[in-house]
């Protein structure tokens, strides 16, 4: 659907705009305080897995509304065959 897909190529556009601010953040560990590395890779690890997060929910909303509409389409092509049938039985 028009509407599933935007959807998932604006979260997978936003999440490259966010990827790319999580790699510039990489290069920048050589220039704070050692004291704040700590913290940093605390920091770090934590984006790294909610962007796997993220990643994974995208993925899995793409295999899930491919099985929705597997089956509305299966449904709606048994109603159709059933609705033909039955219109030809009882002319």
């Amino acid at each position: 659907m028009p509407a599933q897909n935007t959807y998932i190529k604006k979260l997978e556009t936003e999440l490259k705009k966010l990827d790319k601010q999580i790699e510039a953040l990489k290069k920048k560990k050589s220039k704070i305080d050692k004291s704040l590395h700590s913290k940093y890779n605390t920091t770090m690890g934590t984006l790294v897995k909610k962007k796997a997060e993220v990643k994974k929910h995208i993925k899995d909303g793409k295999a899930a509304w491919r099985a929705i509409t597997k089956g509305v389409d299966a449904a709606w092509k048994s109603l159709k065959t059933s609705v033909q049938k039955a219109r030809k039985e009882f002319k």
